[in-house]
Parts: C-alpha cells; sequence; structure tokens
C-alpha cells in the first residue's frame, strides 16, 4: 500500500461549503455571489479541492460546468458533513448553557432522602435536554469518585480537603434521641451512631465528647433511616439530624439541646472546568437546603 493512500485528506470545512453552494446554486458566478467571494477565489479553492481528493469534481458542459459523477458524491457527502457540523455548535453551544449532555450528581444519603429532591425536581424541569443520574454513596466514597471522574459534583458532608471547590448547601441540627420513656442516656446505655471514621462519626464524636458522653456503640449504620428506626425500637440512643428524626407520623422526641451540626457541601474536583450545569444544580441545591432549614 502507498503511503498516500493512508494519510488524511486533510480537507477544510470551508472547501466543502463552497462544492455544497455550487451544487444548490448551479453556476460558480451564482455561488461565489451567495458566498460573498470572488469568482477567481471560488475556482481555486475547488481546484485545491480537486487535488486533495485525486478525483476531477466537475467537467465542461459547453460554457458551464457541471458536477461529474465523483463531484455529485463529494457534494453529497459535504452536505451532510456540514449538516452534522451544525448539529455540533449547537450541541457545543448548548452544552456551554447547561441545555445538553449528562450531569452524574453524587448525594450521601439525607441528601438524596429530604434535602434536595426539590432540587432534582426543579433541574430535570429546567434542563429536559440533560441527562441527570443520581449516585448514592458515603461521603468518603464520592469524594474518591469525584477524583476517578465518576461524578462531576458530589454532595457531601463538610469539611473536605482545601483543594476541592465547595458551596455549602445546608446546615443540619443534630440532636440526640433515646428509646420511648427514657430521658437521659446512663453510662452503660446502647448507642446507635453512624460508621466510625465517617465524616459525620467525627462530628458527633467530638459533641459527645464536649459533655463527657463516652458512647458505648452496639451497632453502626450509614443509613439514618435505620438508625432512627432502631432507635424507635428501643435497641438504643443516637445522635441524628432534626429532619431525619422528627419528620413523618411517629416523630423521635429530642432529649436536650442541639448537640452540634454538619455542614452539607456541594463539591466539585480540583481544577473542574466551568459547567454550566453543574453550576445550575448547584444554585438549586443551595435553594432548597435554605429551604429545609426554614430560611426560606
Amino acid at each position: 500500500m502507498e503511503e498516500d493512500s493512508i494519510l488524511p485528506l486533510n480537507l477544510h470545512l470551508h472547501h466543502l461549503a463552497y462544492l455544497r453552494e455550487v451544487e444548490r446554486s448551479g453556476t460558480f458566478t451564482a455561488a461565489a455571489h451567495r458566498l460573498h467571494i470572488s469568482q477567481s477565489a471560488l475556482s481555486q479553492a475547488l481546484a485545491e479541492f480537486e487535488r486533495r481528493l485525486g478525483v476531477p469534481l466537475f467537467e465542461r458542459d459547453g460554457r458551464r460546468r457541471a458536477l461529474t459523477e465523483a463531484g455529485r458524491e463529494a457534494a453529497r457527502f459535504a452536505s451532510e458533513v456540514l449538516g452534522r457540523a451544525t448539529e455540533l455548535r449547537a450541541w457545543v453551544e448548548a452544552r456551554r448553557a447547561g441545555g445538553s449532555g449528562s450531569l452524574v450528581i453524587g448525594m450521601i444519603d439525607a441528601a438524596s432522602l429530604y434535602v434536595l429532591p426539590s432540587a432534582v425536581a426543579a433541574f430535570r424541569a429546567g434542563h429536559p435536554g440533560v441527562e441527570l443520574r443520581v449516585v448514592v454513596d458515603t461521603t468518603e466514597a464520592l469524594l474518591e469518585r469525584l477524583q476517578r471522574f465518576e461524578v462531576d459534583l458530589a454532595v457531601v458532608v463538610g469539611p473536605v480537603a482545601s483543594m476541592f471547590h465547595t458551596v455549602e448547601v445546608a446546615r443540619e441540627p443534630l440532636r440526640l434521641y433515646g428509646p420511648p420513656g427514657k430521658a437521659a442516656p446512663e453510662p452503660d446505655s446502647e448507642w446507635i451512631l453512624y460508621p466510625g471514621g465517617s465524616h459525620t462519626r467525627a462530628v458527633i464524636d467530638a459533641a459527645l465528647a464536649a459533655r463527657r458522653i463516652l458512647p458505648r456503640v452496639t451497632l453502626e449504620s450509614s443509613n439514618p433511616q435505620v438508625l432512627r428506626q432502631l432507635v424507635a425500637l428501643g435497641f438504643g440512643w443516637s445522635v441524628l439530624p432534626e429532619r431525619v428524626a422528627e419528620d413523618g407520623p411517629t416523630p423521635l422526641r429530642p432529649s436536650g439541646e442541639v448537640l452540634g451540626e454538619r455542614t452539607l457541601l456541594g463539591v466539585r474536583r480540583p481544577g473542574a472546568t466551568p459547567d454550566a450545569r453543574a453550576e445550575a444544580f448547584l444554585a438549586l441545591a443551595v435553594v432548597a437546603g435554605s429551604a429545609a432549614r426554614g430560611d426560606l
């Protein structure tokens, strides 16, 4: 195989546009007028196009030039490519404006359960051309997924490493809840908490330590609804977000004042390129977070 046969043709879009216009207009003179170029410039460009293709695109038909079979095929190809190029430009412009493409959002349980459902619904309604996917996982797992480019934006419990770009979405008060009929935990009380090493557990441990409470943890779960149900069933004490514990037909009663609060952050990768879709979702998330804590 000769080397030239495997090299790219190195065509330019203006070659395709010129050929398509000649086919549409019927003559070089009319095509040059519609393209706002001189007829000689059009002829030179199409001659160069023929040279690069290696086949004649025109043949003499009296005083005018008509498309050859190769010319008609090249014109058909030109029309298709230019049409797809227009589609691509429209897609890129829509993507820049946040109107197309896909967006993968990672959320902790709490965000997906009660803080951000309204943000998801509002985003879907306002951006019907964007494919939105939601991944639910722990803060630690979501930060890892973010760095592996598996999610575009994560809503997690702060604080996070300073290298990430963050926006505060919501703050959740944390309160102490115990089995029905129990007023306060005793030294030998059993505790049901978020897993050790998690961001939420770190906030809880600090709050309990400040009150000189050393919990005897007998069960751990990252699902706040599971913790709530076990407390309601009398399995032990826990520290939970108010919205988890006190919403619904059978709310838990808090024991004492607010122990602390955890902050939910919208997080993007370090050096992430601007993304109108992610920014639009974050704006909706902040509004939803404000509504969840009663600021709106």
